[in-house]
């Protein structure tokens, strides 16, 4: 018994239909190429317009490597890291995994406005601060200015009617409530301080690109530093609260010997001649004295010693493998990437318009004709 393949003849038409619309959009792409070649060009204008109007931005990096304490057998370490497991059992609640929430924090970030940088703008060397940077001295896009002209037409007719607002304090920022502007500084740092750790060597890469090639080195290198800073300060916290207690203490223990010392001193001095029993006796009562105060004085000054060589074995050690270098040349904006982006995004929005939207406006005014 025969079977008939229904299917078969569905089939050939089908990728025959197909193969005849793949070819009448080939031709219309071909018929249109003069405007889609147009659009091309257009677009290469754009982005070389774009390309150079954009500030130039300058990148800085650098590559630490931090200790870390492994409470485990080195072998089974060794075997954990290989797996992509830690197994660092510190108690410590912030070690080099969380570096980069350390470096985005507000506090960290506000740390960092008092910091003198230095950059050279129309022949001339300008220093200031890094706040003072970010909101006088930023380049911007030519259309910056036109795109932001409404809204500050806008804020200028809001304030003529707005209550003037008295100005309190003495102009000190507070990390806790920052203006806007100083808010937006904030956010630009914190999104593009780039940190990277890897997780099983702790090898951590930081970046940042800024419009200087002198500032952004200043400003990752005082990154580095307070980063080290604000580790080695977590880390011994407990150990320097230790010392200055026992420091304190010991100052005391001290005081009281010298005080028993002298009352010793001055009691054998009038007593030298002296042979009477009371005298023996009251003699070596403060003897006694002396020496126990002395044996604590002694003691609190050993383990004052030992909080101070724990407190030196608490500071991290965090090597720079790659340190901060001024950079030479911009790393953004890139000319060829604008073109090669705008040409490619022309090309396509017109190749869309001569397959889909000529059609699609042909039928529109079909419909409204009728």
């Amino acid at each position: 018994m025969t079977e008939t393949n229904y299917n078969a003849p569905q089939m050939n038409f089908q990728e025959e239909e197909s193969e005849i619309d793949i070819m009448e959009l080939v031709t219309k792409l071909w018929k249109r190429r003069k405007m889609i070649v147009k659009w091309c060009i257009g677009g290469a204008i754009v982005g070389l317009i774009v390309g150079f109007s954009l500030p130039k931005t300058y990148e800085s990096s650098v590559v630490l490597a931090p200790e870390t304490d492994q409470k485990v057998g080195s072998g089974v370490s060794s075997i954990a890291s290989m797996m992509g497991v830690n197994l660092d059992n510190s108690v410590d609640a912030i070690n080099f995994q969380m570096f980069p929430d350390v470096v985005a924090s507000t506090p960290f970030i506000f740390d960092l406005f008092d910091l003198p940088v230095q950059f050279e703008r129309n022949d001339s060397v300008i220093n200031t601060t890094l706040i003072d940077y970010m909101l006088e001295y930023q380049k911007s896009p030519w259309w910056s200015v036109i795109l932001s002209a409404p809204g500050k037409a806008i804020g200028w007719a809001l304030s003529l009617f707005a209550e003037e607002e008295e100005e309190g304090g003495d102009g000190t920022l507070n990390p806790l409530n920052l203006p806007k502007k100083e808010r937006a500084v904030v956010k630009y740092f914190a999104e593009n301080i780039m940190v990277n750790v890897d997780r099983k060597t702790g090898k951590t890469d930081m970046s940042l690109e800024m419009q200087d090639p002198l500032v952004v080195a200043a400003v990752m290198n005082q990154v580095v530093e307070n980063l080290k800073g604000y580790m080695s300060d977590y880390r011994t916290s407990k150990a320097r609260q230790d010392v200055e207690n026992l420091t304190e203490i010991c100052n005391q223990r001290k005081e009281d010997y010298y005080k028993i010392q002298q009352i010793y001193a001055q009691y054998v001095d009038a007593n030298k001649n002296v042979i009477l029993q009371s005298a023996q006796a009251e003699r070596e009562r403060l003897q006694q004295e002396m020496n126990l105060a002395y044996q604590v004085y002694s003691q609190v000054a050993t383990q004052l010693e030992a909080a101070r060589i724990k407190e030196q074995q608490a500071k991290p050690v965090v090597a720079v493998i790659q340190p901060v270098v001024i950079p030479l040349r911009h790393v953004a904006p890139s000319k060829a990437k604008m073109l090669i982006i705008f040409t490619f995004l022309a090309g396509c929005i017109s190749a869309g318009w001569v397959l889909f939207g000529e059609d699609y406006l042909q039928q529109v005014k079909e419909k409204f004709k009728e």
